[in-house]
């Protein structure tokens, strides 16, 4: 069955929105390179951001006893993930749908580290 590269590319691309990777990792198309080298980096960039807003949160709770600086300091930390996160989502999200395989900052080695362990298993 031939494959349809326009579908490939949505995949690609929807993989750097949340938790939408996971669609990828259950299309027939699964087994696509580019395809698994998207979800696979989507992956790992929800995780990274979704461990920073948990920091992000402890942060909170840890300023609880100065509420002035709580709300400056949590406002700015949580402008500056959102900020990154968009950031490389759409550095991602250009290049699945150029059919690029390039690592983002950051996310792209550790991606890459992981899944290079998780099939020599």
């Amino acid at each position: 069955m031939e494959e349809n590269n326009g579908n490939i590319r949505f995949l690609s691309v929807i993989s750097y929105i949340g938790i939408l990777f996971v669609i990828g990792h259950f299309a027939v198309e699964k087994n696509n390179p580019d395809l698994r080298f998207h979800t696979f980096q989507g992956g790992i960039l929800f995780a990274f951001f979704t461990f920073a807003y948990f920091c992000d949160f402890l942060l909170y709770l840890l300023l609880s006893f100065v509420p002035e600086l709580r709300f400056i300091l949590i406002l700015l930390v949580t402008i500056g993930i959102s900020t990154v996160y968009v950031l490389l989502a759409a550095m991602g999200m250009y290049h699945a749908a150029r059919y690029e395989q390039r690592l983002l900052p950051f996310v792209g080695r550790t991606a890459v580290t992981l899944r290079t362990k998780l099939e020599n298993r």
